[in-house]
Formats: C-alpha cells, sequence, structure tokens
C-alpha cells in the first residue's frame, strides 16, 4: 500500500516540474544554435580571358653521329679456392651428439644386464 501512495505523490510532482522547467527555461542555445537569417545570393565573377603567348622554339640541329669506341672487356682469371686442410677439432654439436648416442648406449647395456642378472636369479 505505502509503494502505491508513494507514487500517487511522485508523478504529479515530478509532472509539473517537468511542465514548469519547460515554460520557464529559454531554450538551449549550445544544443539547438540559432537559425540566421539568409543572407543575399553568392555572386560569382568570372574574371575576363587573357590568350597566352605564343612561344616560338627554333629547331635544334642534331649533333654529328660518333659511332660509340670499341670497348674490350678484360679477362678476368678463374678464382683460386683455396681448400682449408681438415682439422683434427670436431664441432661442439658434433661432441654432444656423440656423448648422448654413448650415453644412451651405456644406459640400453646396463638395463640388460640388470635384467639377465634378474632372470639369473629368479632361475
Amino acid at each position: 500500500m505505502s509503494a502505491r501512495w508513494r507514487w500517487t505523490k511522485v508523478l504529479p510532482t515530478a509532472t509539473l516540474t517537468a511542465v514548469s522547467f519547460t515554460l520557464t527555461e529559454s531554450s538551449a542555445s549550445a544544443l539547438f544554435p540559432p537559425i540566421w537569417p539568409v543572407s543575399p545570393p553568392i555572386s560569382v565573377v568570372v574574371p575576363p580571358t587573357v590568350v597566352p603567348p605564343v612561344i616560338v622554339v627554333p629547331p635544334v640541329v642534331p649533333p654529328p653521329f660518333v659511332p660509340p669506341p670499341i670497348v674490350v672487356p678484360p679477362v678476368v682469371p678463374p678464382p683460386v679456392i683455396v681448400v682449408p686442410p681438415p682439422s683434427g677439432v670436431p664441432e661442439p654439436s658434433t661432441l654432444v651428439a656423440g656423448l648422448s648416442g654413448l650415453a644412451a648406449a651405456a644406459g640400453l647395456r646396463a638395463r640388460r644386464r640388470k635384467q639377465a642378472g634378474a632372470d639369473a636369479k629368479q632361475a
């Protein structure tokens, strides 16, 4: 019952407040700028046409033909390729790969020995 009583007071109060503000306040010129009267029509001024002067270029006499000189390119000797002698030091990646392979083989051998020892004890 109290909610209905509240609405019966709030609704007329809000309506009267909105109506009074609408009638007494001036228009919001920031949001709706005033409309200015139309200015007189725009006139277009066409400049007079000026004929450009005629420029006469005299003909150019071509230069006499001179054949280009014959240039013989120099003969370049074939490149000398020096093959370095093989060194006795392997790359680090080769060492790591070899050591990991040896470790895997040693682990497999130890596992087979352990299994063979366990089988011999059971028999």
